[in-house]
């Protein structure tokens, strides 16, 4: 049977879909945004979820790649790659590999690669499987024994050092079943949001915040010192008002008065009047500035952050004062909006502008950030 040139264009495809991985590979996706490189092809080449989670482990398995250093790691499966770029074997025929050298021993993985790759030469990857099984029944025929180290050892560790500003900075690492439940929650919070040039490890680092936040105020923290965890801020009004000076927390450390003026926007406010010394001579009732009716009703008028394109729920959001309660604004609907974290830090600290119109809120970007 004459094939023509069939079976040189295969080859010639076979070439040609390394190539694209290694180009893939060669991509800085990581500062795109996105959590994980399939999700980064799925839009960048316009495919769909498997053929991108296909392409992310073909270029795991195939590509060189550059570590922290500087230093080239080989490909994972050198001799698959070398039949590949021949145009002898497929990305499938890879699949078949992979899955095999990864049910042997060790310190037979490299031999059996060799010896697949050869082998995928003259076999379709169904019969490749076959044979790939033979080996594995061979080689390892009791199967691998589950290690399960949780059992034993330590799996969630948290090193933390204070730094002279008040912050803290330092490394953790968690175990498996904790890794499960943390990853969605940080997914969740990790979109990027209008006007948001925050890199990914930036945006990781606030939804972190976002899950503190979450679990102090849900009410189930153990109590320590007669109260659950909070943060108390003593700051004066003429601070509040003229932003200068310090807020104090009650452990003694401090936060500048932007810092305290975002904080009071949604926050118990408790008023103490104080003697000349300083010395409290009254303390007042504790009162919420925006308490769950208010709240309710910006749920309502909302429906989360209203700045354009945030996808922030509700429960994700602070109550913001278009008017700070501190330079008289009320407390009430029309001086109220809903904002997420990143963007009520923007509001405060990086010159966005709100204000009401017909009872909706409006924003507006600093002049510098109009054409981001």
């Amino acid at each position: 049977m004459d094939l023509g040139d069939l079976q040189s264009l295969v080859a010639e495809r076979r070439r040609l879909d390394l190539a694209i991985l290694d180009s893939i590979s060669r991509v800085d996706w990581r500062e795109s945004g996105y959590l994980h490189l399939w999700q980064f092809l799925m839009d960048a080449l316009r495919v769909g979820r498997r053929e991108a989670k296909l392409l992310e482990t073909q270029v795991s398995l195939l590509c060189p790649k550059v570590g922290i250093t500087g230093q080239v790691i080989p490909a994972k499966l050198p001799s698959a790659r070398a039949a590949m770029a021949e145009g002898a074997i497929s990305t499938e025929h890879v699949t078949r590999i992979a899955k095999t050298v990864a049910a042997v021993p060790a310190e037979h993985a490299d031999q059996v690669e060799a010896d697949l790759a050869e082998l995928a030469r003259e076999f379709n990857p169904v019969q490749l499987a076959r044979l790939g099984k033979r080996m594995v029944d061979v080689l390892n025929p009791d199967g691998d024994e589950l290690d399960d180290p949780t059992v034993m050892e330590a799996q969630n560790i948290l090193d933390l050092q204070e730094r002279e500003d008040g912050s803290l900075e330092g490394r953790f690492k968690l175990g498996a079943e904790t890794a499960a439940v943390l990853r969605p929650l940080l997914s969740s919070l990790t979109a990027p949001q209008p006007g948001d040039d925050r890199i990914l490890i930036e945006r990781q680092g606030d939804a972190l915040a976002e899950v503190i936040r979450f679990a102090a105020d849900s009410g189930q923290a153990p109590v320590e010192g007669g109260e659950r965890p909070h943060i108390a801020v003593t700051v004066s009004l003429e601070t509040l008002q003229t932003v200068i000076g310090k807020a104090t927390l009650d452990d003694a450390r401090w936060m500048t008065p932007e810092q305290a003026r975002r904080f009071a926007c949604d926050a118990e406010i408790i008023p103490v009047v104080l003697g000349s010394k300083s010395q409290p001579i009254d303390i007042g009732e504790s009162k919420r500035l925006a308490d769950k009716r208010l709240r309710r009703a910006l749920a309502i008028r909302d429906k989360g952050c209203a700045v354009p394109g945030c996808e922030r729920t509700p429960n994700q959001c602070h109550a913001h004062h278009v008017q700070h309660w501190a330079d008289g604004g009320p407390t009430r609907l029309d001086n109220m909006v809903l904002v997420c974290q990143f963007h009520h830090r923007l509001i405060h600290h990086a010159g966005w502008q709100v204000h009401m119109d017909s009872g909706l809120p409006v924003f507006t970007k600093p002049p510098w950030a109009r054409t981001a």
